[in-house]
């Protein structure tokens, strides 16, 4: 009888609660299909894989592979060559691949005198013959672990004449100089010669090789390859000739000191293209050339620019895609003479200008999506009157609360489309057909999967404990 009571109290229940019972047995259904598709997904890739490779070892011999962190720790600048077109090859995830007989690749050990241990050369290419031995031109064998040189690889600079920016600067190479072969490119810089100034730069990060990034390095020398004038970077960057150049444009020692403290807070070397978007210590090195620095107040640099950075790559790892990232500047900064006007800033009398803006878009070629992140270049401001674009943030999903904080760098998001249209040099590479949020990113949509997995549990939960409740079980 009181079994009876129960089943009784337990259909009242399911009846009372129709609406939560939909939602929870609709909840379900979506979450075992999704886990079902998934499943027959992977199982399906997990099947192209196995015959694709089965496949590759009969037609085409087999491959090579280096896990990145087993490289040297001075290891080469690894690329191949595409027609007249030289490539750097990045991993997928953290291991690098080669195929025996369709790809051809090459070491280099970049820098003045420098070479190869195996072969004391600078370059030399390489064949797979198994796992991870190679075979160079003379038909020896060596193993990736051999695959080093005699000191670390440091980036190259080449300048053209190719205009940029709407005319407003020339395109800058920074890469490596390969000889012969020619120059492998890894950073494109936009420079107005004239002001000594960045207005952007272009590189491509891969999504796939996020998972194999190299330790970061150690700062070494700034370049000044590409630096025109009497201007000395190295001498423009110290806190020393800051607090100078700021008495003399400012109306007094007093002035400067208002927003110079030594060592806490002054310009810094900001990069453009990051040194930690380099997937190996080799790329990184090529980070450091004036002609990829902007002056940036060291708060800003070690605060929201570097979360927007950190957060590209989250979104180029999530895509696992090779993405376009350009970043640059807009406006310059002012700050009140001691007579109250306000003066533009820059490092020196003849350039180096301190943007009021920097900016950053990461773009998806695969979805033609793309997404900008725009950052003050101003601690001492506490309001924003007017910014280059309306703040997309929270609409699309990569709000952060510490995007508002002025001493860090007061940072929104937004359509890279109307950012551009602002200025007047940007390339219309980073025109985009849609913009991007989180929840195109397959880790966003996993997310939703979760969320909705934990609705469905709760209510679930909820009815169940309800139903014992009410029978006092």
């Amino acid at each position: 009888m009181a079994f009876n009571d129960s089943l009784r109290q337990f259909k009242t229940l399911i009846l009372d609660n129709k609406l939560l019972t939909f939602l929870s047995i609709a909840l379900f259904a979506f979450f075992i299909s999704t886990l079902s598709l998934a499943s027959s997904n992977q199982s399906k890739k997990s099947a192209i894989a196995h015959c694709e490779a089965e496949y590759k070892e009969k037609t085409e011999g087999p491959t090579c592979s280096v896990a990145t962190k087993d490289l040297p720790l001075q290891d080469p600048v690894f690329f191949s060559t595409e027609g007249s077109s030289l490539l750097l090859l990045a991993p997928v995830g953290s291991t690098l691949v080669w195929n025996k007989t369709t790809q051809q690749s090459a070491l280099l050990c970049s820098g003045s005198g420098n070479k190869l241990v195996k072969t004391q050369t600078s370059q030399t290419k390489i064949t797979c013959v198994r796992d991870s031995t190679f075979s160079l031109p003379d038909g020896s064998s060596v193993s990736s672990t051999e695959l080093g040189c005699e000191a670390m690889s440091i980036g190259s600079f080449v300048a053209s004449e190719e205009l940029c920016g709407n005319d407003a600067g020339v395109v800058h190479k920074l890469g490596f100089d390969a000889g012969e072969l020619g120059f492998i490119t890894y950073i494109q810089s936009c420079f107005d010669k004239k002001r000594s100034s960045v207005l952007f730069t272009r590189h491509i990060l891969p999504g796939a090789a996020i998972a194999g990034l190299a330790a970061n390095v150690d700062d070494i020398k700034w370049t000044n390859d590409g630096i025109v004038g009497s201007i000395d970077l190295d001498i423009a960057y110290t806190q020393e000739k800051q607090l100078k150049q700021f008495t003399d444009v400012l109306g007094s020692d007093e002035q400067a000191k208002k927003f110079l403290v030594t060592d806490k807070q002054y310009l810094s070397k900001g990069h453009m293209t990051p040194k930690g978007d380099g997937i190996f210590r080799t790329w990184k090195y090529a980070t450091f050339f004036y002609t990829n620095a902007v002056p940036q107040w060291k708060t800003i640099n070690e605060g929201n620019w570097n979360r927007v950075e950190s957060l590209v790559r989250t979104i180029a790892h999530s895509l696992k895609e090779d993405v376009v990232v350009i970043q640059g500047t807009s406006g310059v900064l002012s700050l009140p003479h001691q007579n109250g006007s306000q003066i533009p800033l820059s490092l020196d009398i003849s350039g180096i200008d301190v943007p009021l803006w920097t900016w950053k878009i990461v773009k998806s070629p695969s979805y033609d999506a793309g997404i900008a992140f725009v950052t003050l270049n101003n601690p001492f401001e506490t309001k924003v009157e007017k910014s280059p674009c309306d703040d997309i943030c929270e609409a699309v999903g990569f709000s952060q609360k510490e995007f508002k904080t002025f001493t860090a760098g007061y940072t929104i998001c937004c359509d890279p489309n109307l950012l551009l249209r602002m200025i007047r040099f940007a390339p219309d590479e980073g025109m985009v057909r849609k913009v991007l949020n989180y929840e195109m990113l397959p880790s966003g949509g996993a997310m939703l999967i979760t969320y909705m997995s934990l609705i469905f549990v709760s209510s679930l939960y909820l009815i169940m404990s309800n139903f014992f409740i009410d029978i006092n079980f």
